[in-house]
């Protein structure tokens, strides 16, 4: 498992980067149930004129291989633009508590009040505040 340390991650930093020499696809997990969001596979840039595994068998190979410092930036790039993109995909599964800050996935979530089951369960109501 890799990591890209330069992206943040706003809604969880328990993920998974399932990536492989046919493409790049990412597991997210919430950080309290643990539930997993698995985005789409996105297939590797390939050379022109290549299919794409062929093109992406080779990059990669020559990135972690031979030490190719450019076709590792290459590849690097690819894989920061693919994270990026995966997390757009599952962002919408994450909702931030308003009431106790913790970010959560729909699981967690109570959509009645929009807060966190946590924090407002499902089978009971918020309590009033007396002021």
């Amino acid at each position: 498992m890799r990591e890209l340390k330069t992206e943040t991650i706003e809604f969880t930093d328990n993920y998974e980067d399932l990536s492989t020499d046919e493409g790049f696809q990412f597991l997210f997990y919430c950080e309290r149930c643990d539930t997993d969001y698995l985005s789409e596979h996105q297939p590797c840039p390939s050379e022109p004129g290549e299919g794409i595994l062929n093109g992406v068998g080779d990059l990669w190979s020559d990135a972690t291989e031979n030490g190719n410092g450019a076709a590792e930036c290459e590849m690097a790039e690819a894989e920061r633009v693919a994270l990026r993109s995966a997390i757009a995909e599952v962002r919408d599964h994450f909702h931030e508590c308003s009431h106790c800050g913790e970010w959560i996935c729909d699981v967690c979530w109570n959509h009645a009040v929009l807060l966190c089951e946590k924090c407002a369960p499902s089978t009971t109501t918020l309590p009033s505040s007396s002021t």
